[in-house]
């Protein structure tokens, strides 16, 4: 069975390089879309917040034409062109925007929007309530399989630090496979992916500096993915 690259490498895929301590505040939420709904926030020691929303859909094969079609007068040409509309808030922004953190969120947005890849998932978000600014700010999230290994759950975390003014951050993504270990590998190396052993597993380096460790598990493979930010 040949690897299903949106499921493990979307969440890695692109060249983007953007360049514990005591916690309060946790916020759960669950995403099955790029828009947002109303939160529902309980005052207490902890504020939680609950959402629910699905991926956008992807452009139809019109639509794409229509935006790839060129004027064919000088009057066309000379029409203003509509804007593209812009990007949903995800359930990062929300959080960063909650905690209000401003160092460190553009890191941990992107980051979340990588290991999360679109797929349904619940997180739970960490950060000091007293100076969130300055401190890290952690999420957990539990994925959902798609729609082709719909068992095939996956987890992910992501953490990110300011260092000075600027901040860094990693991901960590752990998605079962139902191949195995040497054809997960194959692929990998197919994708300009550079393997190396880690005592006695394989671990793999890709070209926009993730890495990916391989676990067997019977006569399938588990991926552990990984990938640093900073920015």
């Amino acid at each position: 069975m040949r690897l299903n690259r949106n499921t493990l490498l979307g969440a890695l895929g692109g060249t983007f390089i953007l360049a514990a301590l005591g916690i309060s505040v946790a916020v759960y939420a669950q995403q099955t879309s790029a828009s947002p709904q109303p939160a529902e926030t309980q005052e207490t020691t902890k504020k939680a917040v609950r959402r629910t929303v699905k991926p956008a859909p992807k452009p139809q094969p019109q639509q794409e034409a229509q935006q790839q079609q060129k004027p064919s007068d000088a009057s066309t040409q000379a029409a203003p062109q509509p804007q593209a509309a812009p990007q949903q808030p995800s359930v990062f922004d929300e959080h960063v925007r909650q905690a209000k953190i401003t160092t460190c969120a553009n890191v941990f947005s992107a980051l979340g929007h990588k290991v999360a890849n679109n797929s349904v998932f619940t997180a739970e978000t960490q950060w000091d309530a007293k100076a969130s600014d300055a401190h890290s700010i952690q999420s957990v999230l539990a994925l959902a399989g798609d729609a082709a290994n719909p068992t095939l759950h996956a987890a992910g975390v992501v953490f990110a630090a300011p260092i000075g003014q600027s901040c860094e951050g990693t991901l960590v993504r752990v998605t079962p496979t139902s191949t195995n270990c040497p054809d997960l590998s194959a692929e990998l190396t197919k994708q300009n992916g550079r393997s190396s052993p880690l005592g006695d597993l394989s671990l793999i380096t890709l070209p926009n500096g993730a890495q990916v460790v391989l676990i067997p598990f019977g006569n399938a493979c588990i991926a552990m993915s990984t990938l640093r930010a900073a920015g």
